[in-house]
C-alpha cells in the first residue's frame, strides 16, 4: 500500500545507538588572545539545527570544567548526575539523565536569522531539550563544548590547558532528529479509484484501512501512550472485525487492544511494546455496512481515523487524523442533507380526462429501479407531485419500468435507462454527479468547498423527464347525448326479444 503522508524521522540505527542524540554537522570555534589563560568565563556559541520555529530549546548542563589559577583542568559530572566518565557519556546516562532535569543549570537557545537556535554555553556536556509546538517529537541531543590545544583532534580530553598553550573552545553544533507521526486512511478497493472517496448502495461493505508508524521514543521515555481512535457517521455500520498488523504481522492482546463503543473504535498499543517497536508499520484494517441512516447525494457518510500519542515525557496529546467519504445517491432527493434542495429527475405525468391539453402529475404509479450490474432492485410510488424518489443507490447504470399503473390509466411498456456517475475532489470529496436519463436528459450537480471541507455552493443544472401514462377509454357521460343513444339501443333490444319469444310461442 502507498502511503502518501510520510513519516519525518531519521534512522532508527542513530536512534538506538545514541539514544538520537546530536549528529555533528560543523565545529565552532571561539577565538581567544595568545597566552589568555582559560577561565569559568570561557563561551562559545552552540547550535541546534532542525528545529521548527516557535519551538522551546533548551540547554542543561550536565558535565562542567573543573579551573585552577593556572586554567583548565579536568571535566567532571555536575551534582545530581551520574556519568563514570565526564568525556565520553553514555546513551543510557543520558538518558537516564533527560528523564528528570530539575535542579540542572539550564540556558534557553534562541532562533537566529538563518534558523538555527543558538546559545553560548560554557565548557562541558549540555543536554538539548525540545518541546515542538506541533506533533513532532523531538529526541534529546548532546551538544559538547571542550577545549582543543593546537595540534590536538576535536574531541573532549581532560587534559589540562594553561595560558602557556594555543588553545580554542570549540563546540559541536547538533541537528534535531525527530519524528511526526502521521496517519493515512483508504478505501481498499474503492470503486472510484480514489482511495479517499467511493459511493455504495445501501447495505453493501466497505473495508478501510489505516496505516501508520509507531512513534520513535528515545531512552527518556518510560511510560508512552499511542492510539488510533477511528469514528464512523451514523449512516455506518461498524462490522468489529479489526486486524492489527505491525511490521507486516498480526498483533493481539497484551501487545494491543481494540474497543469499541458505538461508532467508534479505539486501538492501544501497550507501553512497552511501543518502546520496542519504534518506526515499525502498522496497519488496521475493518469494514463496515452503509446502512438506512445514510446521507444521500453531497451529504457524506464519513468515517475519521486520528492519532492520540505521547508527545513529551508525561503529557499526551491528540495528533495527525484522516477521513474516507462515502456516498450513496438518490433520485429526486434532498441535494445535501436536511434543509437542502431536494432534485428533479423524473416525474410521472398522465391526462386526467380526454379534455385535458397538459398533462399533470400523477399520483400512484409504481416503478421498479434494478442496477444492471448486481441486480440490486429499488421501488418507488408517484407521489401527488408525481416525483419517484429512489435513494440508497451506487454509481452505475440502471433500468427503469412501471410494474403498476394508476387507477384508471394503462400500464407503460417502455424500458428506461438512468445512468448515475460522479468524479471526487483528490481528498476524497465528491466533486459532481451526474444522472442520466435515456441518454438524453441530463442533470448534472458540482459542489465547491471552503479550505475546511464544507461545501459552500452547488451548482446545478436539471434536466428532469417525464413519463407519461395513457388514460383509459372514458364511459359516456351521465346526462349527455350518449345516455339517449344507450337508452334506444337497449329498447331496441328488448322489442327484438319480446318478438322472438312471441314468435316460439306461436309455433307451439
Amino acid at each position: 500500500m502507498n502511503i502518501k503522508k510520510t513519516m519525518k524521522t531519521g534512522g532508527k540505527k542513530f536512534l538506538l545507538l545514541l539514544t538520537a542524540l546530536m549528529l555533528v554537522c560543523t565545529v565552532s570555534l571561539a577565538a581567544f588572545a595568545a597566552g589568555e589563560t582559560p577561565a569559568e568565563t570561557d563561551t562559545a556559541v552552540a547550535h541546534v539545527q532542525n528545529v521548527e520555529a516557535g519551538a522551546t530549546v533548551t540547554a542543561y548542563q550536565i558535565v562542567d570544567a573543573v579551573y585552577n589559577e593556572n586554567g583548565f583542568v579536568r571535566y567532571e559530572a555536575v551534582s545530581g548526575v551520574s556519568v563514570a566518565d565526564p568525556t565520553a557519556p553514555t546513551s543510557d546516562e543520558v538518558s537516564l539523565i533527560a528523564q528528570n532535569v530539575t535542579g540542572l543549570t539550564s540556558v534557553s537557545m534562541t532562533r537566529a536569522e538563518n534558523g538555527d537556535y543558538t546559545a553560548a554555553l560554557g565548557a562541558g556536556y549540555w543536554l538539548i531539550l525540545v518541546e515542538g509546538t506541533g506533533d513532532t517529537i523531538y529526541n534529546p541531543m548532546l551538544a559538547g563544548v571542550y577545549y582543543s590545544v593546537s595540534g590536538s583532534d576535536n574531541t573532549m580530553v581532560s587534559s589540562p590547558v594553561n595560558a602557556n598553550d594555543n588553545w580554542t573552545l570549540v563546540t559541536e553544533n547538533a541537528y534535531a532528529k525527530m519524528n511526526t507521526p502521521e496517519i493515512q486512511k483508504e478505501i481498499v478497493g474503492s470503486g472510484s479509484g480514489n482511495a479517499s472517496g467511493d459511493d455504495l448502495a445501501v447495505g453493501d461493505t466497505v473495508t478501510f484501512c489505516v496505516s501508520t508508524k509507531i512513534p520513535s521514543y528515545s531512552g527518556e521515555y518510560t511510560t508512552v501512550k499511542f492510539d488510533i481512535t477511528d469514528t464512523m457517521g451514523e449512516g455506518l455500520t461498524p462490522k468489529k472485525d479489526a486486524v492489527v498488523t505491525v511490521g507486516g504481522e498480526p498483533v493481539g492482546s497484551p501487545n494491543v487492544a481494540v474497543n469499541y463503543e458505538g461508532q467508534t473504535m479505539v486501538v492501544s498499543f501497550a507501553s512497552d511494546y511501543i518502546l520496542a517497536n519504534g518506526l515499525k508499520d502498522v496497519t488496521v484494517t475493518y469494514s463496515a455496512t452503509l446502512n438506512e441512516n445514510a446521507g444521500v447525494n453531497f451529504n457524506s457518510n464519513d468515517n475519521t481515523a486520528k492519532l492520540t500519542y505521547t508527545h513529551k515525557p508525561g503529557e499526551d496529546k491528540d495528533g495527525a487524523e484522516d477521513t474516507a467519504h462515502v456516498y450513496t445517491f438518490g433520485i429526486d432527493a434532498l441535494l445535501n442533507g436536511e434543509g437542502s434542495d431536494v432534485t428533479t429527475e423524473i416525474t410521472k405525468t398522465g391526462r386526467t380526462s380526454s379534455s385535458q391539453t397538459t398533462n399533470e402529475p400523477l399520483a400512484g404509479a409504481t416503478f421498479k429501479l434494478t442496477n444492471t450490474a448486481t441486480n440490486k432492485e429499488y421501488t418507488a410510488v408517484s407521489g401527488a407531485d408525481g416525483r419517484l424518489s429512489f435513494t440508497g443507490l451506487d454509481a452505475g447504470t440502471y433500468t427503469l419500468v412501471e410494474t403498476a399503473a394508476p387507477s384508471g390509466y394503462t400500464l407503460s411498456n417502455d424500458t428506461h435507462t438512468v445512468v448515475i456517475s460522479a468524479t471526487y475532489n483528490e481528498d476524497g470529496t465528491l466533486h459532481s454527479y451526474e444522472i442520466k436519463i435515456d441518454d438524453a436528459a441530463t442533470s448534472t450537480y458540482t459542489a465547491t468547498y471552503a479550505a475546511d471541507g464544507t461545501i459552500t455552493t452547488i451548482d446545478k443544472t436539471e434536466q428532469g423527464t417525464e413519463i407519461v401514462n395513457t388514460n383509459l377509454p372514458e364511459l359516456p357521460s351521465t346526462g349527455g347525448i350518449g345516455i339517449y343513444l344507450f337508452t334506444a339501443l337497449g329498447l331496441v333490444l328488448m322489442t327484438v326479444a319480446v318478438l322472438f319469444v312471441v314468435c316460439a310461442a306461436r309455433k307451439k
